[in-house]
């Protein structure tokens, strides 16, 4: 087996080997979008229309090469970089991809402001009263067993 034989099979048995394919993936996701991002052509429907998906990606693409020049950055967008803008676009239109979008940013927003209610706040004042009565019979109770000892 030669040295290029080996290191391939080295190389697709990291997806296969459950040890390894999780931090394979990830690598190979990381570093994709890592790369530059790529200047796509207008994608149209049917009719000859520019589709909506290709008018959110381009509408990315230019934003964030935008921002990198107001930065002074040289360099052309990251994959990255033009896949959260696109969906940072799409979010004002699909209430799913904004959700996603708040929770991933602000955390689970429902959660944080939900105040816990104690067992206590949940009863009704004739409840309150009635657990009351009964503490105080119960420590009575208590006493006169102790007096009784």
């Amino acid at each position: 087996m030669t040295k290029a034989e080996r290191e391939e099979r080295e190389y697709k048995s990291l997806f296969t080997d459950e040890r390894y394919a999780k931090k394979a993936w990830k690598q190979m996701i990381g570093k994709s979008l890592q790369s530059d991002a790529a200047v796509l052509p207008a994608f149209h429907d049917v009719k000859g229309n520019v589709s909506p998906q290709s008018e959110i990606y381009n509408t990315a693409y230019n934003n964030v090469l935008l921002r990198l020049q107001a930065e002074g950055l040289d360099r052309l967008p990251m994959k990255a970089e033009v896949l959260v803008e696109a969906n940072v676009i799409r979010a004002a239109f699909e209430t799913p991809v904004f959700n996603t979008l708040l929770e991933r940013t602000a955390g689970k927003v429902k959660e944080e402001i939900s105040i816990g209610v104690g067992e206590y706040e949940a009863l009704s004042d004739e409840e309150l009263e009635l657990l009351a009565l009964h503490r105080e019979t119960k420590m009575l109770n208590k006493g006169q067993d102790d007096d009784n000892s």
